[in-house]
């Protein structure tokens, strides 16, 4: 569902909805829209009913940014990120720099020697033991979790970090009368990162891809299933990078992907709480007014899906619930198709649904069923998904999808379907404005989209949307012969 300078004039917007009666709602949400000379994006919520303050700094910058050797560097940078800086997470960084120069110098070589004779080497051994008596040398001067410490010391919580395809976050939240430290922190971070402790964080990064991707089927299966289904774009790629990326990462390849993009000018401020807009903007300009801009201009991405000429089958044999998956491509934001693509996902999506009704109760075949269209930056993808009993047959569900499918091309929706749908958008909407944490990231969303704006537009667009139309769009994406097509099955007793 779509809803997942100092240029000294300020913008502010009382966002108040009032729309068609089927989906009348009123939000009065004071945003306060800025940016800073160096291009610094600020977008502050003032409410006064509380005593706190969401404070997240996103970078617009993720999975899709990487390629081929780079994969993952995103999400290693969110480790790095709470290492510290020239300042923070060190007792003394002058004396941490012969210890940093040195290990850096060793890196290259480390990587020569295990792409010529692998991790067994002799040559990359020896290297690699030079770096870790270095790092424990230099551990004298690291102050641990210093970050950390500081934010709940002075009352943070909801202390965290996270990459995705196309952006990152780093939230806390905290007092009013504390949200300067926030600023403090994070221009630092922006201003002065030390890659310190990189190649044991690098160990942890491993492991983290071991834990969550190896080790867990249902993860693995549907990684490979991305990367089938996107054949160019790198929405395909895994965002915490392939295995033998992250064994190749360098303190210089990651500082050259953070030079590119974790600058202020591809940056987002969101405060959302009890906070007066002028002085956090006084504020926000003193710690990061400062910061310059990339030094080279980011490159685009340019590259698209190609129309998919064939379907794709993929089947795995794992120890786990039964499954079956279908991705259908969609366009990328902004597209009007969008709306009625989140129309057709309530259609066929939830209890009432027509996927979880025919599988589930009528059929009794699955355990649950339903649709969701996942709309993205570029080009996205209608995912309609059944966890099926043990001993269920595959083919007999893939069948009764195609059915469903079919049905929502020559049927359209009824008015009691539609009521029920327009009432779980709103309901959905309106929740994820109730808690300051879910303004916060929705606004970022949409400004990564392409604007904060569209967020309070969202209700008309889906209002807008005619049932007449609802076949025909279905009929437009909704091609199973054109699909990626995955099965998880059960494996043999024999195997």
């Amino acid at each position: 569902m779509l809803i997942r300078k100092i240029t000294r004039a300020a913008l502010v917007v009382a966002a108040a909805l009032s729309v068609t009666p089927s989906f009348a709602e009123t939000f009065d949400i004071p945003v306060h829209y800025d940016t800073l000379s160096n291009g610094l994006r600020v977008i502050i919520v003032p409410d006064s009913n509380v005593a706190v303050v969401s404070c997240r700094l996103y970078y617009f910058v993720g999975g899709m940014n990487e390629g081929p050797g780079t994969t993952g560097l995103s999400h290693m940078y969110e480790h790095m990120l709470f290492k510290g800086t020239k300042r923070l997470g060190t007792h003394d960084y002058q004396k941490e720099i012969p210890y940093l120069r040195a290990i850096d110098s060793l890196d290259p070589l480390l990587q020569r020697a295990r792409l010529r004779g692998g991790e067994q080497d002799s040559q990359f051994l020896a290297y690699r033991s030079e770096i870790f008596a270095l790092l424990n040398e230099q551990r004298q001067y690291i102050k641990k979790d210093e970050i950390w410490e500081l934010y709940r010391a002075h009352g943070g919580t909801a202390l965290n970090a996270w990459t995705s395809n196309d952006m990152t976050g780093y939230i806390v939240t905290l007092p009013m009368n504390a949200v300067e430290l926030f600023y403090w922190i994070e221009s630092d971070r922006m201003q002065n990162p030390v890659l310190r402790e990189f190649h044991s964080e690098q160990d942890v990064v491993l492991e983290e891809r071991f834990m969550r991707h190896e080790n867990r089927p249902l993860n693995r299966y549907f990684e490979r299933l991305i990367s089938l289904f996107y054949v160019a774009h790198p929405f395909g790629l895994p965002v915490i990078g392939w295995e033998s990326d992250i064994r190749a990462y360098t303190t210089e390849k990651v500082m050259n992907h953070v030079n590119r993009f974790y600058t202020p000018d591809n940056a987002l401020l969101v405060l959302v709480g009890n906070i007066n807009p002028q002085t956090a903007m006084d504020g926000i300009d003193k710690y990061f007014g400062g910061i310059p801009r990339a030094a080279i201009p980011r490159d685009e991405v340019v590259t698209r899906e190609p129309a998919p000429i064939g379907m794709t089958r993929f089947t795995v044999r794992e120890d786990i619930e039964p499954r079956v998956d279908v991705l259908f491509h969609t366009p990328g934001y902004p597209h009007d198709d969008l709306y009625a693509l989140d129309i057709i996902e309530g259609v066929l999506s939830g209890r009432s649904g027509r996927l979880y009704k025919r599988l589930v109760d009528e059929e009794g075949l699955c355990m649950n069923a339903g649709a969701s269209n996942s709309v993205r930056l570029h080009n996205g993808f209608f995912h309609v998904f059944a966890t099926m009993k043990k001993d269920t047959d595959p083919a007999r569900v893939e069948a009764i999808i195609r059915e469903e499918i079919e049905r929502a091309i020559s049927e359209i929706p009824s008015d009691f379907e539609l009521a029920r749908v327009a009432n779980s958008i709103r309901m959905s909407f309106a929740e994820g404005l109730k808690s300051l944490e879910g303004i916060s990231d929705r606004l970022a969303w949409f400004e990564r989209l392409g604007s904060w704006r569209d967020l309070f537009e969202y209700p008309q667009k889906i209002a807008d949307v005619r049932k007449e139309t609802v076949p025909e769009i279905a009929a437009k994406y909704l091609k199973p012969e054109l699909a990626t097509w995955g099965f998880v099955l059960r494996r043999d007793e024999n195997e």
